[in-house]
């Protein structure tokens, strides 16, 4: 496999891990750095916290190490909306996923959301996890059939669902702007940088976390190892690669099938007593859009307002300050809009972050070169989809089979994307069309 020549990079002022409590929290040296492991894992995103873990858990005397080139909670998986989803992230009447495969991918979510769940209880960490569902909300008239076409859809598959109109849904909001709104109770609400930090926090003690250690090359073979930027070469077994469509720079064979579009977010400074009586003084809550284009709002435990819209095709697996700069003037408004009585309310923080996706929806799952592994999704549902690809990843190099394993095995494989530069022109065409088409969502 090729060198690196592209790594992530911390864009704007990251919210999630500036407000996390554990963000001083220091992980391994590298004077404990040994020149071989049983198993490295490169990525400490959700998908490369939970492999570790599982890792642990089915080779309890193996050597593991967990490499991540910023600091844990800095990358993508610390840069999302922080929804743990367990329903299926759908668009009612695709034709390329029958009703099987989303009671497939609800059974999924719920099994690592629980182990999450219960990883958090066991080590009681002291992290913003909040049991508050999700609310799917519609603004315009046009999209209220949508909702009621997902309500019936989610009673087929039997899961939980509320709708909510106006006056009560205002209630619930503090805010007037949307009219009606589905409520699915399994969504968890956190801090993604504050958990996934915390997590990695609380690996066992044969699983070295090395932080701000960027790998500069993985070399697959009999036994394969991984180049650090630093000048290490370290061997391995086996290695998994959770790195998002950052695969595509290591060189793997599915390089150019995987890719990802940016998204932007802000948060408010912490609302006062005031302003909170203003706003109805909520809970916390999380809404997602009625349009896939429309903007992301939650009222967050550490009484901020977080908003997230604006779309761009990341064709090299980042973006820059100059566009998370421009997409303030889009945050700003949705903000407005939904609640004009704060409008006063600065953003302290905006960033940049990006959404992984494949042309098919299918995530990136299995070997990629001899004795190397990796695991990318698919269709933009991050942090329960990464997470379960991380955990199986696990289980496929240490041979365990299961039901769920399978499963991901068939059903996983990105399909081919146009080269570029017509990917990105069509792309940013197609995001520009979406967002038109989004209205007031946004």
């Amino acid at each position: 496999m090729k060198e690196v020549s592209r790594f992530p990079a911390p864009v704007g002022d990251l919210g999630w891990f500036s407000t996390a409590t554990n963000k001083d929290h220091s992980f391994a040296d590298s004077s404990v750095m040994e020149a071989d492991y049983d198993f490295i894992v490169v990525g400490a995103g959700f998908a490369g916290v939970n492999a570790a873990s599982r890792l642990a858990e089915n080779r309890p005397g193996a050597k593991i190490a967990l490499f991540e080139a910023l600091q844990v909670g800095m990358g993508d998986s610390g840069r999302n909306a922080g929804f743990m989803i367990d329903v299926p992230h759908v668009t009612v009447g695709d034709p390329k996923v029958d009703l099987e495969h989303h009671r497939w991918r609800f059974r999924l979510n719920t099994i690592v959301i629980n182990r999450m769940r219960e990883l958090k209880n066991k080590h009681n960490l002291q992290i913003d996890w909040r049991e508050s569902g999700k609310f799917l909300a519609a603004r315009e008239k046009r999209f209220l059939p949508a909702l009621d076409n997902l309500a019936r859809f989610l009673d087929a598959i039997d899961t939980e669902s509320k709708v909510f109109e106006r006056a009560e849904l205002a209630g619930k909001l503090g805010t007037e702007y949307y009219i009606r709104a589905l409520f699915t109770p399994g969504t968890v609400l956190i801090n993604p940088a504050e958990v996934v930090r915390g997590l990695a926090s609380v690996l066992p003690q044969n699983v070295h976390v090395f932080e701000t250690t960027p790998v500069l090359q993985v070399l697959d073979g009999p036994t394969p190892s991984v180049r650090l930027v630093n000048g290490k070469t370290v061997r391995s077994g086996k290695i998994i690669l959770t790195v998002s469509a950052f695969a595509n720079h290591f060189g793997i064979p599915q390089a150019g099938r995987l890719y990802g579009i940016n998204s932007f977010g802000a948060f408010t400074r912490k609302l006062s007593d005031e302003e909170l009586t203003t706003f109805g003084n909520v809970e916390p809550w999380g809404c997602t859009a009625a349009h896939p284009a429309g903007t992301t709002v939650r009222y967050t435990a550490s009484r901020r307002i977080f908003v997230r819209n604006g779309l761009s095709f990341s064709t090299h697996q980042c973006t820059s300050p100059e566009r998370v700069h421009r997409a303030r003037n889009k945050l700003r408004k949705a903000f407005v809009s939904r609640f004009p009585k704060l409008e006063h309310v600065n953003f302290e923080y905006v960033y940049g972050g990006m959404i992984p996706l494949t042309f098919n929806t299918q995530s990136l799952f299995g070997e990629v070169g001899r004795n190397v592994f990796a695991g990318t999704v698919g269709d933009g549902l991050g942090l329960t989809r990464s997470s379960m690809l991380g955990l199986y990843l696990a289980d496929l190099v240490c041979g365990i089979d299961s039901e769920e394993l399978r499963y991901l095995a068939k059903t996983n494989a990105p399909s081919w994307c146009p080269p570029e530069p017509f990917l990105t022109m069509g792309a940013n065409l197609r995001l520009a069309w979406d967002e038109f088409q989004a209205g007031g969502e946004i």
